[in-house]
């Protein structure tokens, strides 16, 4: 299986946890400018942005640390392009969900949530 495969199952593994803490999913690859948000859901009343992160253990990094802030800013550039986009105007947030792979090949998933903390604006820079 080559990358690509790799980080669509662990997009897919990542959807169905959601969906079974009760969030909904509207939309999955949104194609915003050059860039793509993973995961669009709603978490009760509250649009949620989803960078999904996978990696098998052994890596050097976790999964959840690879989110840089190169990668986060063109991910909130995203997030309020495809916001405005739909006219949301509630209140939003951009969650990691993080899928490791262990080698016996079961998989471990954690959520980290607002990992802005609300300052969208802020960490523009």
């Amino acid at each position: 299986m080559n990358s690509i495969e790799f980080g669509r199952k662990g997009e897919d593994k990542a959807a169905r946890y959601l969906e079974r803490l009760g969030w909904r999913i509207i939309d999955r690859n949104a194609r915003v400018g050059h860039g793509e948000l993973d995961i669009v859901a709603m978490d009760g009343e509250e649009l949620v942005i989803v960078e999904v992160r996978t990696r098998k253990i052994g890596y050097i990094s976790p999964a959840e640390t690879t989110v840089g802030p190169q990668k986060l800013r063109r991910i909130i550039r995203a997030a309020r392009v495809y916001v405005e986009n739909i006219a949301f105007g509630g209140a939003w947030r951009i969650d990691v969900v993080a899928v490791t792979e262990d080698r016996a090949g079961n998989d471990h998933i954690e959520l980290f949530s607002d990992v802005t903390a609300g300052r969208e604006g802020w960490f523009m820079g």
